[in-house]
């Protein structure tokens, strides 16, 4: 069986198609569209040139589908969509023109959803786990136990570009006044003290800063884990290059991520510090593997 899975973000969209067999699945192809919802938003509403760009995209992703003639998809959409004042305008514009209907989850269910896609491959036994997107970051606990979702923080690597940053990359000024939003917005949603030696962070970011530090030769090319002061080390040694070196190295990593990956570093190394982890997972898996997982996968084991 091949089935779709259309996750749509405040920087990206994303199409995943996965090979279903029993309760096993892998990607069989992948599509990303740098689409930037975050920036068509305007006093809260996403304009209509913004609606327009979104269902480009997907009309582009359903023909690919029906052109692989897989055998269903689902779509879901999360901060970029979810704090935003005229959701149910844009989902019947969708509809109207695609005839694809977009699921939206809470905070709550994006943050427990991306859990459970990375639970199978987490190497620590307790820990905070982190999902950090365009426009939001998901933080929960966990042990061998249960999880516990804490909060959806309203701080992501590409609002934080476009609310923040006047250049392409970040000054110094400009990255603290980053780090001292993601510090407020953690103490104003958790007011609790999190501790833990254990993070493990999942999403586009964390992907993107793993790939700079195999590239600056401060991560083995097979390692998905590191210290935590590693990435404090790597904000230091960006912070000290010159700005045109940084954006030429940005750009030999992943060009499409130029803009957004030091607001993506800010927010991790941040969290890392606020819960004084000492080791950090880079998680390959998280919502749309636990949508498929929860959503349809479960749906089907349900009804068969």
């Amino acid at each position: 069986m091949l089935y779709g899975i259309i996750d749509i973000g405040s920087n990206t969209v994303r199409l995943n198609i996965y090979r279903i067999e029993g309760e096993n699945f892998h990607v069989l192809l992948s599509r990303k569209e740098s689409v930037g919802l975050a920036a068509y938003v305007k006093k809260k509403k996403l304009t209509e040139e913004g609606i327009h760009a979104l269902i480009d995209c997907l009309s582009g992703f359903k023909e690919l589908m029906r052109v692989l003639n897989i055998d269903g998809y689902s779509a879901f959409a999360t901060a970029s969509l979810r704090n935003i004042d005229n959701t149910d305008d844009v989902l019947s514009q969708v509809f109207s023109v695609c005839r694809m209907r977009i699921n939206m989850l809470t905070g709550s269910e994006e943050g427990e959803l991306s859990f459970h896609g990375a639970m199978t491959a987490l190497d620590f036994e307790t820990g905070v786990y982190i999902d950090t997107g365009g426009g939001s970051t998901e933080i929960l606990t966990f042990n061998k136990e249960n999880m516990k979702f804490l909060a959806s923080i309203p701080v992501g690597s590409l609002n934080l570009f476009n609310n923040y940053v006047n250049q392409l990359i970040p000054t110094k000024k400009e990255m603290d006044a980053m780090r001292s939003k993601v510090k407020d917005e953690f103490k104003e949603n958790i007011p609790e003290k999190v501790f833990s030696d254990n993070l493990v962070v999942t999403g586009g970011s964390m992907r993107a800063i793993r790939l700079l530090l195999v590239r600056l030769k401060m991560l083995d090319e097979k390692s998905y884990e590191l210290n935590a002061d590693v990435l404090h080390a790597l904000v230091k040694e960006l912070l000290s290059m010159d700005t045109k070196d940084v954006m030429r190295l940005f750009l030999k990593v992943k060009a499409d991520r130029v803009h957004t990956m030091m607001p993506g570093l800010v927010i991790i190394d941040t969290i890392a510090q606020i819960i004084h982890a000492k080791n950090v997972q880079i998680s390959n898996y998280g919502v749309r593997e636990g949508y498929l997982q929860g959503r349809v996968l479960g749906d089907l084991y349900t009804s068969a």
